[in-house]
């Protein structure tokens, strides 16, 4: 059984240090994936899902719309 695991801290609301540090993170993470793809499209595209992945967005099928 996997455990929950939260990143905010419990009861407290969310501070714009959450959020520099959670961008910092995805980049970081983007930054690990990227290289993986040969042309810029789809590391754009790659950094588009996880940014979906990680909204708010209530259904999230892997349909995102990319500028």
């Amino acid at each position: 059984m996997k455990h929950s695991h939260h990143t905010t801290r419990h009861g407290e609301e969310t501070t714009v240090f959450d959020l520099v540090r959670w961008s910092q993170e995805l980049a970081r993470l983007h930054a690990r994936i990227a290289p993986r793809f040969a042309r810029p499209q789809p590391r754009r595209r790659v950094l588009a899902y996880l940014q979906g992945l990680l909204s708010d967005i209530p259904r999230k099928n892997g349909w995102l719309a990319i500028d």
